[in-house]
């Protein structure tokens, strides 16, 4: 039986507000957690932390998810926990109370956006160019995000830290509403996509595309972490703050928007990722020279092939390299994949911040450059196993 579709118009609203809430939480609650008296380091391991729970969370909601079938049920459930534990956080104080919320949360949230591409990815199954399409729907996400930003900025530049956790509670409240609208009536989605093998047919791909993307995602670690409190540092406003965020996801809609036309099957995708994790080195090293406010938009704008790409050509390759029965579980080992390396590359940035500043960009380039590495042999692989067979002589 095939379940009734979610509306396209409800997927959008739903990545739209669960970006908004990334996009107070991942440029400005180090801001709060900084007003809570936390230093360099303790920010580090608060940041660092429920990544790490993360990486058994994701892959076992995930799991979960793929074995009953009702995602959205599982989606909702776990933004109401987040809204939950956001609305015990705007009580809590100290850095050891404010650990436990904040790894507890995490537990709920991780699993979230993962949640939302399996259940958009079958929605689109049947549509003759899911990639475009997809792009369509997630560009409401990153103007979410976009929006976010500019009012988180604007909120800090009015009145002060306390009001992040305020525009993160209402998020949440709003996500949790948004995820129980995506709810069908026939929860249980069984179709002709999750029959068949229970395991990769390229199971090396498989792992190098996962272990490569998260790299790339998780080079981002010392940009979300500290890149905010480097520019606080260096005199930028907060509006303007908001403004270089929001310039970042605005060149995500672009990519959004346009990509889907280029791209055309798992090949294509590994071709993206390639691209963005060469991007990604160069950014990287970029930032490491402390550029100035000119360079920093320049740079700012290439967060579309950082960001976008990777996570744009992650899903579609995932979903062209995972069976039916293991879509969910695939792209939460991804989630969980990047979250934990972002923990790690986080507390690493939190111990070297004080002393390195902005050279920490250079380990953010590392990463990126290993993730390029295993990125390559995927993208070759898949290119000749796609490549016509040579005639024979005669």
């Amino acid at each position: 039986m095939i379940a009734p579709d979610v509306p396209v118009g409800r997927l959008a609203l739903l990545y739209a507000c669960l970006f908004f809430e990334l996009g107070i939480n991942l440029p400005f609650f180090p801001l709060w957690l900084k007003a809570q008296s936390l230093d360099s380091d303790s920010i580090g391991i608060v940041l660092a932390a429920p990544l790490l729970i993360r990486i058994v969370a994701n892959p076992t909601v995930g799991a979960f998810a793929d074995r009953s079938g009702r995602i959205a049920v599982v989606l909702t459930l776990c933004a109401v926990l987040v809204a939950a534990g956001t609305g015990l956080l705007t009580m809590t104080n100290g850095f050891w109370p404010i650990l436990l919320v904040v790894v507890a949360i995490a537990a709920a949230q991780g699993p979230l956006i993962a949640l939302t591409d399996t259940m958009t990815l079958r929605r689109l199954a049947r549509t003759v160019r899911p990639e475009l399409t997809y792009g369509r729907i997630r560009l409401w996400g990153s103007l979410g995000f976009a929006a976010a930003s500019l009012v988180a900025g604007w909120s800090l530049e009015w009145f002060s830290a306390a009001s992040i956790i305020v525009l993160l509670l209402a998020s949440a409240i709003v996500t949790a509403v948004a995820a129980a609208g995506c709810m069908t009536v026939a929860s249980r989605h069984t179709d002709a996509g999750e029959q068949g093998d229970s395991w990769p047919a390229h199971p090396l791909y498989l792992a190098g595309a996962i272990a490569g993307a998260a790299l790339v995602q998780a080079s981002h670690a010392g940009f979300y972490g500290f890149g905010a409190l480097h520019w606080q540092a260096a005199g930028i406003s907060g509006i303007m703050m908001g403004g270089l965020w929001s310039l970042g996801v605005l060149s995500e809609v672009a990519l959004f928007a346009c990509l889907g036309y280029r791209m055309n099957g798992a090949g294509s995708a590994a071709g993206l990722l390639v691209a963005a994790a060469a991007a990604a080195l160069l950014r990287w090293g970029a930032m490491a020279q402390d550029p100035g406010l000119s360079t920093l938009i320049c740079l700012q704008l290439m967060h579309g092939m950082t960001f976008g790409a990777t996570h744009l050509g992650s899903i579609f390759l995932l979903a062209g390299l995972a069976p039916g029965r293991m879509q969910a579980s695939a792209q939460a080992w991804l989630a969980g994949g990047w979250a934990g390396l972002m923990a790690i590359l986080m507390t690493l940035s939190g111990r070297l911040y004080e002393s390195w500043g902005e050279e920490i960009y250079l380990v953010m380039a590392a990463a990126a450059a290993m993730g390029l590495l295993l990125l390559l042999p995927v993208a070759c692989g898949l290119r000749r196993a796609a490549a016509p067979p040579c005639p024979q002589m005669r």
